[in-house]
């Protein structure tokens, strides 16, 4: 009997050691468990207010819109800048009636030798040239004119030395006319002139 007493209680005390044990291994997992899970919970806090753009980042579908409306937003470009004109028209006033304060001016005689290679001839030709300008205009014509008399004479001409026959039988010389007031108004570097007029023009064929 004491036998079976005493072995009854050896067993209650292994169990209760068996107990004992597992209850410390089960508290131990679950420090464990916790640890591992504030861990988890602090990396996942750092990534966050860490990685750039983590705060910023919208959702997907509001990032493809953005990106799509970039796309479709046309590029702006610069517009064109506008240069003014600076050449002067040299036959500005060509062909408008005059205002009737226009003054005639004379830009001299002319007598002009012109080989004609088509009929191998040469004509004689020899003419007086006037111009008219505006009344206001006729001082500064005349100092312009001083300075540069000798080149508009040349550009004259090289004009009706280089006329081909055509030209000269045309019976208002029209051609012949704007090409020395273009000339000349270039020469003198303003359109001073209106108009170009022929008092005398005669041509000989020899």
């Amino acid at each position: 009997m004491a036998s079976a007493a005493e072995n009854a209680g050896k067993k209650e005390q292994t169990d209760q050691q068996t107990a004992g044990h597992s209850t410390h291994h089960g508290a131990i997992r679950l420090k464990l468990a916790g640890f591992i899970v504030g861990l988890v919970a602090v990396e996942a806090l750092a990534a966050y207010f860490i990685l750039p753009g983590s705060t910023n980042a919208g959702p997907p579908s509001q990032e493809s819109e953005k990106a799509a409306a970039s796309a479709d937003t046309p590029h702006q470009t610069a517009a064109p800048v506008s240069v003014p004109e600076t050449q002067i028209d040299p036959t500005q006033g060509l062909g408008t009636p005059g205002s009737g304060t226009e003054v005639e001016v004379d830009l001299g005689e002319f007598s002009v030798t012109s080989y004609q290679p088509t009929t191998q001839t040469t004509l004689r030709i020899d003419f007086h040239l006037w111009g008219t300008v505006d009344q206001s205009l006729e001082k500064d014509f005349q100092a312009a004119w001083a300075k540069a008399n000798n080149r508009v004479r040349d550009q004259i001409l090289v004009i009706v030395r280089s006329a081909e026959l055509s030209e000269l039988t045309d019976a208002g010389l029209g051609l012949i006319k704007r090409k020395i007031l273009e000339k000349v108004n270039h020469a003198l570097g303003k359109p001073y002139l209106k108009s170009v007029v022929f008092s005398e023009f005669s041509f000989l064929e020899q």
